[in-house]
């Protein structure tokens, strides 16, 4: 039928539009990255709750944060969460809060959350070093107790990596702005 010069064009029911839309966001791979961090960190035992914010909406990037309420009331708070912080070939254990303390890291290039991985500078204060976020959660009692031995901020200690890079860090409580100051940088 055509009125005016203008065919006329059968309307498309929006229902089945915006389910085909909502499914194949499920899939995106920031979804799937999401979906995936939920789902190992819902394996450990001591978990009660996992908050997820941060990170993108279509492209998986290590880029959620993720806070993790144990069974006894504790809390830890992780950044860089991702496909890089699972599994034997994890690189990202970044713990920006354990128990109310914000620990921090300051080297040459700037000030920011230490990482926890083996593979780091701090891995190694645990024994066994820490392989993964769901290692770092399953043992949050050590990750809790190596947070608050670190010196309150400005106060810090130092310590070099393998490569000879200097770090300085500390903790301070949530909400204090205090940053670990600069190594000597060469």
């Amino acid at each position: 039928m055509v009125e005016a010069g203008v065919p006329k064009v059968p309307m498309v029911p929006m229902a089945p539009v915006v389910i085909l839309l909502c499914s194949a966001c499920s899939y995106l791979p920031a979804q799937r990255e999401k979906a995936r961090a939920e789902e190992i960190l819902a394996t450990v035992d001591s978990v009660s709750e996992t908050h997820f914010s941060c990170g993108g909406t279509v492209l998986a990037s290590d880029g959620l944060c993720v806070e993790v309420v144990t069974k006894d009331g504790a809390t830890l708070r992780f950044e860089r969460v991702g496909f890089n912080s699972f599994g034997s070939a994890a690189a990202n254990v970044y713990v920006v809060e354990a128990g109310g303390l914000v620990p921090r890291v300051a080297s040459c290039e700037g000030a920011g959350a230490p990482n926890f991985h083996r593979g780091s500078p701090f891995g190694h204060h645990f024994h066994p070093t820490l392989i993964d976020v769901k290692d770092a959660v399953f043992r949050y009692r050590e990750v809790l107790e190596e947070v608050e031995f670190w010196p309150q901020c400005p106060q810090y200690w130092e310590v070099q990596d393998s490569r000879g890079k200097n770090y300085r860090y500390c903790a301070h409580k949530k909400g204090a702005t205090e940053e670990p100051p600069r190594p000597t940088c060469s």
